[in-house]
């Protein structure tokens, strides 16, 4: 007779996969706390009127905006098209503000960064995909049930 496999601890592993998720959970909850806001994402929020209106057609439709920053009149490229010229709306001014060319977010966009966020994003997704892939094998796999005689 062949010997029998060591059967598989699935106990050990529920535990690993739950210890995974409660890190990651922690990390999500404490990200706050660990200041990871990249440079490029910090805005404040102001008001601005449309200059220029651009139809959203083309490929790099921005309408421009005219805004005040520091106590002076400024323009800037909105990263959005199709306004109303006229319209006053509140955007998200970078801080700090660059010489040069601005360019502003319509208020409550954001930009993406690839720092601990796009991290905590991998991980999340590959937490996912195992914990699916154990469900799909418990569904796959038949116990055999006791016979009554």
């Amino acid at each position: 007779m062949a010997p029998r496999p060591a059967p598989v601890r699935w106990g050990l592993i529920l535990l690993a996969v739950g210890l995974v998720g409660l890190g990651t959970a922690l990390v999500v909850w404490l990200r706050p706390l660990l200041g990871d806001t990249p440079p490029q994402a910090r805005t404040r929020e102001v008001s601005a009127v449309v200059v220029t209106s651009s139809p959203c057609s083309g490929q790099a439709a921005q309408d421009v905006v005219e805004l005040e920053v520091d106590g002076q009149k400024r323009q800037a490229k909105l990263d959005g098209c199709g306004h109303r010229q006229g319209e006053t709306l509140r955007v998200a001014l970078p801080v700090p503000v660059a010489a040069g060319e601005l360019v502003v977010l319509p208020a409550g966009a954001t930009p993406t960064g690839s720092g601990l966020a796009g991290r905590l994003s991998s991980v999340l997704l590959a937490l996912a995909c195992v914990a699916g892939a154990l469900y799909g094998f418990l569904l796959r796999v038949r116990l055999p049930m006791p016979r009554r005689s």
